[in-house]
């Protein structure tokens, strides 16, 4: 090859990588993914971020003067205002009625289980901690999960609002069942009982003491003797007198009082007043279907049970007591705020005050088969033959113990109940193996 060929091919070649070299350079500038610097004379392109979607029951999507003005209220099923009841229609209105006279306001209603996971309990400790925006306003909570919640500190103390909600005179259970260590967290908003049921056509004269059940003619009362929390036995034993101290580390009950509350038992045992049979029942339903069949005349249940169906041929009363002084431990649920922004405090309380408005709760309680907090409220019953007996037992209920109590001694006070029943051993050693229990 001469030296014009070869200069020739090497231009050739000159050429080419030059081709190829320009036609990767534009290349790599179409290519996304690759790291460059535009060039001066063009902008710097904006990225635009779409928001992903906004999980249920979060406003964190909204703009600000739109979440100030949203109201998230979470309530248990047994709340909900579209179950199609009468008591849900009355609550759907009163809702609806506040959204007409507060128009800037929307309400959201979310409805959430009363205990475990997803329920109350859980999605507010969950949200507290992950994703405070999804909060609610406020929610009704039942006393044992409301307890747990204030003892977390989500919740929000609210002595300063009892002067714009004025809820009445307070039923003592009532007052009792808001307040944690002294501090009160939540306003109450309704309440359950237990009460004696039974068929005036088979009783003339209903016992008020439970020394005029324990005769030898005794007639059967039907109660819960396996029902876990022992709630029963706890009632009998704070009826006559028994406290569980002042230190929540240590549980000390008063033994005169334990003793007196099995001796009770056992008496009853001996007579038939509380048949053997009872230590198969672990529910107040089981109670309320023995009266209603005829297999006991007397039964111990919750007030709500016999509000919700209201039987011709049942009637209600307080339970028997040691003494002239009637006595009975009552449930119930409880309105309350989580930690939130203050900004929207005064609306919530708006809401609040609303939902504990007298002429509504009155006519709402009336239909749920709930016992109202105040004498205020049960005032305003149409019913007055019922709210009359109810007046009585709303004045001497106390609210149940605290869930620690409860956790502790219920099981131990079933027990021993269960031993009465059965006549296995007597009170006093009974009374002895709970404390030294409870001292171990």
């Amino acid at each position: 090859m001469n030296a014009r060929t070869q200069r020739l091919l090497l231009f050739l070649l000159t050429l080419v990588m030059v081709i190829f070299l320009a036609g990767c350079e534009q290349l790599l500038a179409e290519l996304p993914f690759i790291p460059r610097t535009p060039a001066p004379t063009q902008p710097v392109p904006t990225a635009v971020i779409t928001p992903a979607p906004t999980p249920l029951g979060s406003n964190t999507s909204l703009p600000p003067a739109e979440q100030l003005n949203q109201i998230t209220l979470w309530l248990p099923p047994v709340f909900d205002p579209e179950n199609g009841s009468p008591a849900a229609n009355l609550l759907k209105q009163q809702l609806d009625d506040f959204s007409a006279d507060h128009e800037e306001m929307t309400i959201n209603v979310r409805i959430k289980a009363p205990t475990g996971p997803g329920g109350l309990l859980d999605s507010l400790t969950t949200a507290s901690l992950a994703a405070p925006d999804v909060l609610p306003g406020l929610l009704i909570l039942p006393r044992s999960e409301f307890e747990k919640a204030a003892r977390q500190g989500l919740l929000m103390p609210v002595d300063e609002i009892e002067a714009i909600v004025k809820p009445g005179k307070l039923f003592p259970f009532a007052e009792d069942m808001t307040s944690v260590k002294g501090t009160r967290y939540a306003l109450p908003f309704a309440g359950d009982a237990l009460c004696m049921v039974y068929k005036p056509i088979q009783v003339a004269y209903p016992p008020t003491r439970w020394q005029e059940l324990i005769q030898p003619d005794a007639k059967a009362m039907a109660f819960p003797a396996a029902e876990p929390q022992g709630i029963l036995p706890l009632l009998l034993y704070m009826s006559l007198g028994g406290g569980f101290g002042t230190d929540e580390t240590v549980i000390n009950l008063r033994e005169d009082a334990l003793q007196e509350s099995l001796l009770l038992l056992s008496d009853g045992a001996n007579v038939n007043a509380f048949p053997y049979w009872l230590i198969d029942y672990a529910t107040f339903d089981q109670s309320w279907a023995a009266l209603k069949d005829s297999n006991a005349t007397y039964a111990v249940v919750w007030t709500s049970q016999y509000l919700v169906e209201l039987p011709e041929n049942i009637t209600v009363a307080s339970l028997p007591a040691p003494d002239d002084q009637p006595f009975t431990l009552a449930d119930g649920w409880v309105l309350a705020f989580p930690q939130t922004s203050s900004e929207q405090l005064a609306r919530y309380h708006l809401l609040a005050q609303h939902l504990l408005d007298t002429d509504f709760q009155s006519r709402w309680t009336e239909a749920a088969g709930l016992l109202p907090v105040s004498e205020e409220v049960l005032l305003g019953w149409k019913n007055t033959a019922v709210s009359g007996i109810l007046l009585e037992i709303g004045r001497s209920a106390r609210s149940l113990p605290l869930n620690y109590v409860i956790n502790e001694v219920g099981q131990l006070l079933q027990q021993g109940t269960i031993e009465m029943i059965r006549k296995q051993t007597s009170y006093i050693e009974s009374s002895n193996k709970i404390l030294k229990a409870l001292s171990e």
